[in-house]
């Protein structure tokens, strides 16, 4: 089997960002890394009934590009992508009292109904914002994992 550092040299991939510009000073690297994409996991127990959960993001944050939601598996034979959300039947987003999502199963902000990563909803973020979701339960408890995705 080939070493790590073999397999490697043949992908020609730079070991930091910045490299493959020649020229590029450290603050330069340091602007080009800002403007990366960032993920900020979380995970909620919701409850029967309503929950609400507040989220907080670095204040460093700019723009919102978006979300995924996904059910925490259960001991189940079948596999996750199929179960889908159980019990939770409703999701509010809100971005700065905006209502982003409004009542909307959470089956659709997952990755049965698209095919990207997230689900798009760019907003513009100042570092200190207010993003709060709603969750509607009739069910037994249910664990809710939610990505948001931003710059």
């Amino acid at each position: 089997m080939k070493k790590y550092n073999e397999i490697m040299k043949g992908l020609n991939a730079p070991q930091f960002p910045g490299q493959q510009v020649k020229g590029m000073n450290i603050e330069q690297i340091r602007t080009l890394i800002k403007k990366q994409n960032r993920i900020k996991g979380y995970t909620f127990s919701v409850s029967t009934g309503t929950s609400n959960f507040n989220l907080q993001l670095s204040g460093t944050a700019r723009i919102l590009l978006g979300l995924s939601l996904i059910p925490q598996s259960e001991a189940s034979a079948e596999p996750i992508a199929i179960q889908g959300f159980k019990r939770v039947n409703s999701v509010t987003f809100k971005v700065n009292n905006e209502i982003v999502i409004e009542s909307v199963n959470p089956n659709f902000l997952g990755n049965f109904f698209q095919n990207d990563e997230y689900y798009y909803l760019p907003r513009p973020l100042s570092g200190t914002d207010e993003l709060t979701i709603t969750f509607t339960n009739p069910g037994a408890t249910e664990v809710v994992n939610l990505a948001i995705y931003y710059i």
